[in-house]
């Protein structure tokens, strides 16, 4: 399935699993937004990504800046804006952009669903598809600052961040991983993975966004 579909799939996901509950239920895995605050940064989101427009993307400011321009808009005008940007942005879904667009909905989509109770969907080439452009990211930062490569073991095979031989090695699930370096889990819930070596080499290089949370989620 190629990143348009995909994206699709999962907007359709998402829309089908927030109908019908309270917009204003409390998001936990992103402190201070609810179901409309993460919808609404998705639609936003989509036309920043088609602006070019990301400063603040480090900081956390980015997201935050387009929940509170839409803080006064319903669940409804947020799916409508989703609607509109989604037309604006369709060129992009052939670019390099295409799997951090697939990453950013498939994350948020899981956001959703621990909100509400409803898991689902961490097994399937979704959640692997969300990985690709985390990991180049991730494998880019760790050799321009020369950290030891890591070999990352997951159910459907092995990757290597980083230059030369793996000075250690982790092994999780995808959806672990993607939770862990999207900044859904605390840095000691990724201590606690199964390590080969000490993870205190690699902890700081795996939080895609310069943070990991600072307490613990389960989900």
């Amino acid at each position: 399935m190629t990143n348009a579909p995909m994206y699709d799939a999962a907007k359709a996901r998402i829309t089908s699993l927030v109908e019908g509950r309270d917009p204003q239920t409390p998001v936990a895995a992103t402190p201070g937004w609810s179901v409309k605050d993460v919808v609404a940064h998705l639609a936003g989101g989509l036309r920043d990504f088609a602006d070019r427009r990301f400063d603040g993307v480090e900081s956390g400011e980015w997201g935050e800046r387009q929940v509170r321009d839409r803080r006064d808009n319903s669940l409804a005008d947020a799916f409508a804006e989703w609607d509109a940007n989604l037309v604006r942005a369709a060129d992009l879904f052939d670019t390099p952009m295409g799997p951090v667009l697939v990453s950013e909905v498939i994350a948020h989509e899981h956001d959703l669903r621990s909100a509400l109770g409803v898991p689902g969907d961490r097994d399937g080439v979704e959640v692997r598809a969300a990985l690709v452009r985390p990991l180049q990211q991730l494998d880019q930062r760790m050799r321009e600052n020369d950290v030891p490569a890591l070999r990352i073991t997951l159910e459907h095979g092995d990757r290597v961040l980083g230059h030369g031989e793996p000075a250690g090695t982790v092994r999780t699930t995808s959806f672990e991983l993607l939770r862990a370096i999207g900044g859904r889990r605390s840095a000691d819930q990724i201590k606690a993975l199964d390590w080969d070596g000490d993870p205190d080499v690699w902890i700081s290089s795996l939080a895609l966004f310069g943070r990991h949370r600072p307490e613990p989620f389960e989900e």
